[in-house]
């Protein structure tokens, strides 16, 4: 049976993990009714271009984000796998991001900046992630007596 301590620390590998994927695809979906400022030779795009980035980028984040859940089930965690999946995560709500607000024009104001400013802060719920994985691994024992 596991430990109250095990299953603490299991939560709180995959947990941060789930708050990345829900804030971004919060961000995502808040950055569809951004202003923009178009060229003034070029007509704005219609606004439903954003949609196929939010889709495409929160689909993708779906991947690392079931890497790390499966790894927090099973008894000794990949931890290359888990650290890997965390950059990818924010990676992706990263690129995702500037895509979706460059793809239908681009335009900087206050609602801008607090998206860019939480996804960045997806960085700081990774590192929570990572520091779970780290107390995980520390706890095992190296080697089972016999």
């Amino acid at each position: 049976m596991t430990s109250r301590k095990q299953t603490k620390n299991r939560l709180g590998m995959w947990l941060p993990s789930v708050a990345i994927v829900v804030v971004s695809w919060l961000i995502f979906w808040m950055a569809q009714g951004f202003p923009t400022v178009c060229n003034l030779v070029n007509p704005c795009p219609s606004r439903d271009v954003r949609v196929a980035p939010a889709l495409l980028y929160g689909g993708l984040m779906l991947v690392p984000l079931i890497a790390v859940i499966l790894m927090s089930l099973v008894r000794s965690p990949v931890g290359w796998l888990v650290r890997l999946s965390y950059v990818a995560l924010v990676v992706l709500a990263v690129v995702g991001y500037a895509i979706i607000n460059f793809s239908g024009g681009f335009g900087v104001d206050a609602p801008f900046l607090a998206g860019l400013l939480a996804i960045c802060g997806t960085a700081v719920s990774a590192y929570r992630g990572i520091a779970a994985l780290r107390r995980e691994t520390s706890a095992e024992p190296l080697s089972s007596p016999k």
